[in-house]
């Protein structure tokens, strides 16, 4: 195989399909957090974590995301750091 098919067929192995469903996305995100706050974990988490927590099960991943990189008082953009710190 030459090189130009090569990488040819290495960028069509690694496309990634961008035609999902963002809501399909969300309802599996839901999904998956009620199942964990059902078991057990919000149950044992601060108040920053049931808040994102809750984001993910009503908003999706993405939002959950952006929500722990903001501080919630001044809407500033945190470091990872400064996420980690709060968030574990």
């Amino acid at each position: 195989m030459s090189n130009n098919n090569m990488d040819k067929k290495i960028n069509n192995d690694t496309t990634t399909d961008t035609t999902t469903d963002t809501t399909d996305n969300i309802q599996n995100d839901k999904k998956f957090v009620k199942t964990w706050d059902e078991i057990f974990l919000a149950k044992n988490m601060d108040e920053d974590n049931k808040k994102a927590l809750n984001v993910m099960k009503t908003e999706g991943v993405d939002a959950a995301v952006k929500h722990m990189f903001t501080d919630q008082e001044t809407g500033r953009q945190l470091s990872y750091s400064e996420m980690r710190m709060r968030y574990g």
